[in-house]
């Protein structure tokens, strides 16, 4: 299997840069992601009081390996980005947070080092670690703009990008359209684990190895309705990122999800605003000004059981 190292990073999603690897359709490959601070944060002394410290003093944040360009892809085509495997630090053994004045006045800027111990990561405490369960995502992915190149801290309906959904998660796939031939995929800003809307402002932020492949299908074929897609052998979901109030993301991922039930010829639309009425749920992935997104998402048995 291919590898593709962590030392291919930048801090954009860019259709004007060459490609880092090109990819046969559904060929697996390992791509190394690395941390939200580049791998600068070693131990407890490497402290960032705020964002614009962090972008003064390594130039970016989240930065995304790749890009990966997909044989056979055009402008216009869907990829799916199958996850196959999400091993989270597999270098350090540890993720870490980042605890800011922006988050509360009356906090330090500190950073906590989480260490992971199988399936659990230990969160310090003046008590004792509090040991949460493991499960490793990633936080920022997405394709190449058509145009001027886009932050990797950002995101859009039109690359996805920094959304961090703990959705996209080894089972789950990444449904995106391609702006430019190739598609030109990143990723990166692996956490260990996180709750929902990313509340602390940082997750357990970590490197990851990152086994996926990608496959082409047309737009007519998963139902495309206009945003990014996250599903799951249980579930689909359709993410809203921002920017926009978080009220009219949840909205615009509801109406999404609607079309895309229409699509399957099984619903009116009426029909499907009633079934996720009764049974959508919505996952909130941060509330990080300036960054905001959300997913709604129905369970497949009720898309299969009519």
């Amino acid at each position: 299997m291919r590898r593709l190292t962590r030392d291919r990073t930048s801090f954009f999603f860019d259709g004007g840069q060459e490609p880092a690897i090109s990819v046969e359709q559904g060929e697996s490959v390992v791509v190394e992601t690395q941390d939200a601070h580049s791998g600068t944060i070693t131990g407890p002394e490497i402290v960032y009081e705020t964002l614009d410290d962090v972008m003064a003093r390594i130039g970016g944040a989240n930065p995304v390996t790749g890009p990966i360009s997909v044989d056979g892809v055009r402008a216009g085509d869907c990829v799916q980005v199958h996850i196959e495997r999400v091993e989270g630090a597999p270098v350090t053994g540890f993720g870490y947070m980042n605890t800011t004045p922006t988050l509360h006045p009356s906090f330090k800027a500190e950073t906590v080092i989480c260490h992971r111990s199988g399936d659990r990561v230990a969160v310090p405490t003046a008590r004792g670690p509090v040991m949460v369960p493991c499960r490793p995502f990633v936080g920022t992915i997405g394709v190449a703009p058509a145009g001027e190149p886009v932050l990797s801290f950002r995101q859009g309906t039109a690359i996805l990008g920094n959304v961090d959904l703990p959705d996209v998660r080894a089972g789950s796939t990444v449904v995106l359209r391609a702006a430019v031939d190739g598609a030109l995929v990143s990723l990166g800003d692996a956490h260990l684990a996180q709750g929902d809307a990313e509340i602390h402002r940082s997750a357990i932020e970590c490197q990851a190895d990152v086994v996926l492949n990608i496959t082409r299908s047309t737009p007519e074929e998963v139902g495309f309705s206009g945003l990014p897609q996250v599903n799951t052998t249980r579930a689909w979901g359709s993410v809203s990122p921002g920017p926009g109030h978080l009220e009219d993301l949840v909205r615009a991922a509801y109406d999404d999800l609607a079309r895309r039930l229409r699509h399957t010829g099984r619903f009116s639309l009426a029909e499907a605003y009633r079934l996720l009425g009764a049974v959508g749920t919505v996952r909130v992935g941060q509330v990080v000004p300036p960054v905001y997104s959300a997913m709604a998402a129905i369970d497949r048995r009720y898309v299969r059981g009519c």
